[in-house]
């Protein structure tokens, strides 16, 4: 099988800062302490999905990263800013668990909506539900102390977490390790500007 028919997990996303990726581990800490089962995500691997594009060709990332260049190239830098937290699902049965994005300016939602059209114009279907940005730092793995998880996250949900400036975008993709899932880069794509 040669290596443009592997076929891989891809998405295309934005970095957190590390201060960021700080407050999402102390987070985590805090609601492990509730003894609910929960399958956590390791605080390196955490990133913003901005297109999950599912199992793609390695021969499709060339023509990915072009049209990824070419909205970037398009957008200046910009920021956002993380804060509160919440959980899809219902209470009783929180499935997700997240920390919140605040894209104050639109920005963000403006690239997302570039980058989707750009790579359903290339034939990819994507998922129909509305952009909804969000940091998963957990996915619930039984009802186990659900009502005091759901009780620590609302605790949090005003907390602001700080703000994150945005100046390159990343095709990345995912493998499972014996560690869990581990995350590369394929290509990254600068705004317009530069770094």
């Amino acid at each position: 099988m040669s290596n443009d028919d592997e076929v891989l997990r891809a998405f295309i996303a934005i970095e957190i800062s590390e201060s960021s990726r700080d407050a999402a581990a102390r987070l985590q800490e805090q609601w492990k302490k509730t003894g609910a089962h929960v399958g956590w995500v390791a605080p390196a691997n955490l990133h913003l999905t901005l297109v999950f594009l599912g199992e793609t060709f390695q021969a499709r990332v060339g023509e990915l990263a072009f049209v990824m260049d070419a909205v970037c190239s398009d957008v200046s830098p910009f920021s956002y800013e993380l804060g509160g937290t919440g959980f899809f699902g219902s209470p009783r049965a929180p499935r997700v668990l997240w920390m919140g994005v605040q894209d104050v300016e639109g920005r963000m939602q403006l690239l997302q909506q570039r980058l989707a059209e750009s790579v359903q114009a290339l034939g990819f279907k994507l998922e129909k539900r509305p952009f909804s940005p969000h940091l998963t730092l957990g996915r619930v793995r039984s009802g186990r102390r659900s009502d005091e998880l759901t009780s620590a996250i609302a605790s949090d949900n005003n907390t602001p977490f700080g703000k994150v400036g945005v100046r390159r975008v990343l095709l990345m993709k995912s493998h499972l390790e014996h560690q869990g899932v581990h995350y590369s880069m394929l290509h990254e794509s600068e705004l317009k500007g530069g770094v």
